[in-house]
């Protein structure tokens, strides 16, 4: 073992015994609850609060179950969004301690607001056993049980008066907010965060729509809540970051490949890191990875779908993964302390799942001090080596790639100084990158030339120049580089280039190249070669 390996080791292995796994007492001298198990408590207390809000600009929509069921809705003024907040309190004598009853009687109130009664509480505890069974209960988990967890303490005090002070906001969605996510939520927000969670719905019902167009809505939803919760004052708007588990994983990439005041995103095991996921995302309309160009945590268990390479061209982004073998998805949630209580609440595990959410909840708060506080420590607590192979046996960092100036800004530059700029610009960010724009930004900025500001076709072809510099195995630019090079007067780049395109253009996949553009591409290419008076 090495010295410098040692120093990190130690360091983890303290800050882990300090923080995690010694029992705390809370500011008001008061026991952690039995529901944090071994997580400590940062300095400040927690309080609670919801928000019951409408996006008056959609309608409102019924409550729907996983399976399909609608519950229709009185209210009538526009989309609901019920967003629960954490946040630094200073918690007075005779403020209420939330019970964990309260998290789950939220359930009954995501479409429907009035005051809680009976029936809703009813409902509540319906849609959490249904769902609870559905996640691997398969049908083990009762009422009795869930009797067990109502009665639960929780670390948070009903609307406790907020600490006069900004604070960094972690935006944590989930469909079964507040009671899928709230130990997470409590811990952050003691430890100086403001914390939001919400449901991100579908288009027409409350359950979450996997599919491109379910990313697109949630999107929006984030977008309207976020703006919401960025009016308390409290809260450094400045300072944003997304934790996602699952699909809501996706939809918070998503949302901050759009809003670049977006920080830092965290996929709590799922999400972009699946297969199916990204291909969802690559379905998307804003879907770029150098707009994906925030630092990223991965916390990942086993799964055949998972794999820190389905991101590996995010390469604007630093990267941090880390695989916990002994956990599931969903032990990422309250049901990985819950196990404590209630064994086998969605399944047999594979090992100690509270210890790996504990873990895992310090990994996030370790992140989001590295990226909204600027805290050094923190950033060296996830560089280093975690000791514990039990808990996580895979861990690995990618350091992310300077970001190309936007399509805006090199359209600027290029009015201000000409397109040898932006050839600088691809030079300089080329010593590191092979590729340092995007296919798509050679046709947006080809489209862009060609109104009055190309008269001589010059410019694109210097474009499409740096194009099959970058992707010589593209038909596309291969093609257009060899149009623009006949349009300049260089027959024999363009016959090269034409003849190249040939050869390329039945084995290029690519998704813009249906057999209808082939045939036309062909088509035109045929025509060009008459013109150079030469055989294809």
């Amino acid at each position: 073992m090495s010295k410098n390996w040692i120093t990190p080791f130690f360091e983890w292995w303290m800050i882990l015994a300090f923080l995690v796994l010694n029992p705390a007492a809370s500011v008001l001298g008061q026991d952690i609850p039995r529901i944090w198990g071994d997580l400590q408590s940062g300095p400040h207390e927690v309080g609670f609060k919801t928000l019951f809000e409408f996006d008056v600009s959609r309608p409102a929509i019924p409550y729907s179950g996983w399976h399909g069921r609608l519950v229709p809705t009185r209210e009538t003024r526009g989309r609901q969004m019920q967003i629960n907040v954490w946040y630094p309190a200073d918690v007075r004598k005779g403020d209420k301690q939330v019970l964990f009853s309260h998290y789950l009687a939220l359930m009954a109130q995501q479409t429907e607001f009035g005051s809680l009664d009976d029936k809703m509480r009813k409902f509540a505890d319906e849609q959490f056993i249904s769902k609870t069974n559905d996640l691997g209960g398969n049908g083990s988990f009762t009422i009795e049980k869930l009797k067990v967890l109502k009665d639960l303490k929780t670390n948070s005090y009903f609307n406790a008066e907020p600490v006069n002070e900004k604070f960094p906001l972690i935006v944590f969605p989930n469909g079964g907010s507040p009671a899928f996510q709230s130990t997470m939520c409590e811990f952050f927000a003691s430890h100086g965060f403001i914390v939001v969670a919400f449901a991100l719905k579908g288009q027409h019902a409350f359950t979450e729509e996997i599919s491109v167009r379910g990313i697109e809505v949630a999107v929006s939803d984030l977008s309207f809540a976020i703006g919401k919760v960025l009016e308390i004052p409290q809260v450094d708007k400045e300072k944003i970051c997304l934790i996602g588990n699952a699909i809501t994983a996706s939809q918070s990439i998503a949302y901050q490949a759009r809003n670049q005041s977006v920080d830092c995103v965290v996929s709590l095991d799922g999400g972009f890191l699946s297969q199916f996921d990204h291909s969802l995302l690559r379905r998307t309309a804003f879907y770029s990875p150098q707009d994906m160009n925030k630092p990223i945590l991965a916390i990942y268990a086993p799964h055949p779908s998972i794999d820190p390479e389905n991101i590996s061209h995010l390469k604007f982004s630093d990267r941090f993964f880390f695989h916990f073998p002994q956990m599931s998805e969903f032990h990422f949630l309250n049901f990985g302390v819950f196990e404590r209580f209630v064994p086998g609440i969605i399944g047999q595990t594979k090992g100690d799942v509270q210890k790996g959410f504990e873990v895992a909840a310090l990994y996030c708060l370790r992140f989001f001090e590295a990226y909204l506080k600027e805290d050094r420590k923190s950033l060296q607590f996830l560089r280093a080596k975690p000791p514990d192979t039990s808990v996580i046996d895979k861990h690995s960092f990618k350091e992310g790639l300077p970001s190309p100036p936007t399509t805006t800004e090199l359209k600027d530059s290029f009015i201000r100084t000409g397109f040898g700029s932006v050839e600088k610009v691809y030079a300089k960010l080329k010593e590191r990158n092979p590729t340092p724009f995007s296919k798509e930004f050679y046709n947006d900025f080809r489209d862009w030339l060609a109104w009055k500001k190309d008269p001589d076709f010059e410019n694109r072809f210097k474009l499409y120049r740096l194009g099959t510099d970058s992707f010589p195995e593209s038909a596309t630019l291969n093609y257009y580089f060899a149009y623009y090079a006949l349009k300049t007067g260089r027959k024999d780049v363009a016959l090269e280039y034409n003849r190249k395109t040939l050869n390329l253009i039945d084995t290029d996949d690519s998704s813009e190249l249906t057999p209808a553009r082939k045939a036309e591409m062909k088509e035109n290419i045929l025509k060009d070669l008459k013109t150079l008076d030469v055989e294809p």
